[in-house]
């Protein structure tokens, strides 16, 4: 189903996505919605922009929008959040620019790609793609972030690394033994969702563990069974993902946290130093810390501050309250997949039933037309066999016309015998009757049970003939009239 997902138009994509059950959630609809495919396929392939199907030229591949699908449904994006996304193997750009649209401004989206020339792709698609965008006032395009470098070589001591990220694509093949250089860039409850070997994988940091990740801190679940090319291993670059530095002109694009943090801090500074107590607190002195630096010494702090810095530690009490919301939410999806599933099952099964019937029908048919035209070979057969019979009848003026019926007589079936004496009885009566019209002088008959004696058979038609020297001898069975001619000499041509 999900190669028929294809359309004339991106809407058209998106419908086809959406009726065969590859995009479900309303985030994912309209991220495809907003991202038209048309920027992103590579160089005169435009006509086929929106077929359901990869599209490669040279370096730049685009996967089949029923994979990207599958994918952003397991990422479980939140609209208009400020998670961050990494995309392993960016390419194009389309995966990145979709998942951008979903987050929304206050995210941060990064892509590594390998090739040079595949990096440029992306940067005029995703420039297309943003000026289409910006005729819609209300679009908020957050900044998307190409670098050009081996993804198996991320530098995890600086830049955004040594932070983490909560949403990870890849989009090539993975060896299993590379994993863990992409799992250990997931934050706790961080998603990654890839292709290791054959397998779409969907991979779930579960525990806040410190060091280097193990297994058994990573739930796995297979999505699907995939083929990807592999992961480019050389040439060798080292990948760095700089930290976003923080400054006026950015700060709408910073998590609310951030923002209500930062604001605090300006209003303050300009507060004065001695603040009076509260009202309703133990008499003690407080502090205006804020107002101990100019405005301008707190920009330049906040310019070297990560967007997460406000943000509260999270207690493993809260983180797994968080994940068991995930986990009932997953079990709700899960169940509802599972309903579907049997839904489907039962019309299948309903289906099956139905085309076997009209199976057994047809071969019903069928057998009754191939039982026909066996008849009517038969009749056919058993006509001609009359109308051999007639021509013997006709011809039985000599002794061959006997000699034939007689051979006839002896091939048939055991189980007609009655039928067959019968018929034979009739033609030996006429046969009486015409031999003694013709003469009753020339011929002699006698039955089966007379005592016939010993003939031999003359090879001529020669002129000697008599009582113990006859011409010819016929005898048919059972009961069948032996015909011995006088020495009157019947001549008979071959041709009869």
């Amino acid at each position: 189903m999900a190669w028929r997902s294809s359309g004339s138009t991106n809407d058209e994509l998106v419908d086809n996505l959406k009726r065969f059950s590859i995009v479900s959630s309303p985030a994912v609809e309209r991220g495809f919605r907003n991202v038209d495919r048309k920027y992103f396929v590579p160089k005169d392939q435009e006509p086929i922009a929106h077929a359901d199907q990869p599209l490669k030229d040279g370096n730049v591949h685009l996967s089949a929008p029923h994979i990207y699908g599958s994918a952003l449904e397991a990422l479980e994006l939140q609209e208009n959040s400020a998670l961050s996304f990494l995309n392993i193997g960016s390419g194009t750009g389309y995966m990145s620019c979709i998942v951008a649209s979903i987050l929304g401004q206050q995210s941060t989206n990064y892509g590594v790609e390998i090739h040079k020339d595949v990096v440029q792709h992306s940067l005029n698609a995703i420039s297309e793609w943003k000026a289409d965008a910006d005729a819609d006032a209300d679009a908020e395009i957050p900044c998307i972030d190409m670098i050009h470098g081996n993804a198996l070589n991320i530098s995890m001591q600086e830049g955004e690394a040594l932070i983490g990220f909560d949403r990870i694509y890849v989009g090539a093949a993975v060896d299993p033994s590379d994993l863990t250089k992409f799992t250990s860039l997931l934050k706790p409850g961080g998603v990654l969702v890839g292709p290791v070997g054959d397998e779409l994988q969907k991979i779930v940091r579960i525990r806040n563990s410190v060091g280097e990740i193990s297994s058994d801190d990573l739930s796995i679940q297979v999505i699907s069974g995939v083929r990807f090319a592999s992961l480019v291993s050389t040439p060798i670059l080292k990948a760095v993902l700089p930290s976003r530095v923080w400054s006026p002109s950015v700060h709408q694009s910073y998590p609310s946290s951030f923002r209500r943090s930062s604001k605090e801090l300006m209003l303050c500074s300009h507060s004065a130093y001695n603040q009076p107590l509260p009202k309703e607190s133990k008499p003690k002195s407080y502090v205006n810390l804020a107002a101990t630096l100019p405005r301008f010494v707190w920009m330049e702090i906040l310019s070297y501050t990560h967007r997460n810095w406000f943000e509260p530690p999270q207690s493993n009490e809260d983180f797994l309250r968080h994940r068991l919301k995930e986990e009932e939410e997953n079990c709700r999806k899960a169940h509802d997949a599972r309903m579907e599933a049997e839904a489907r099952c039962h019309m299948a099964e309903r289906e099956r039933d139905v085309y076997r019937l009209l199976a057994r029908r047809l071969q019903a048919r069928m057998q009754l037309l191939i039982q026909q035209n066996g008849e009517s070979a038969i009749e056919n057969a058993n006509a001609a066999v009359d109308f051999d019979d007639d021509l013997m009848n006709v011809n039985v003026t000599g002794n061959l016309g006997v000699m034939l019926r007689g051979f006839e007589s002896d091939s048939d079936d055991d189980s007609d015998s009655s039928d067959e004496e019968a018929m034979e009885t009739e033609d030996t009566n006429q046969i009486q009757n015409q031999a003694i019209d013709e003469d009753d002088d020339n011929y002699v008959f006698f039955s089966d049970e007379d005592d016939v004696p010993a003939m031999e058979e003359s090879g001529s038609s020669s002129s000697e003939s008599g009582p113990n020297k006859p011409s010819s001898q016929i005898s048919l069975s059972p009961k069948a009239l032996v015909v011995r001619p006088q020495p009157r000499t019947v001549s008979i041509s071959e041709e009869t």
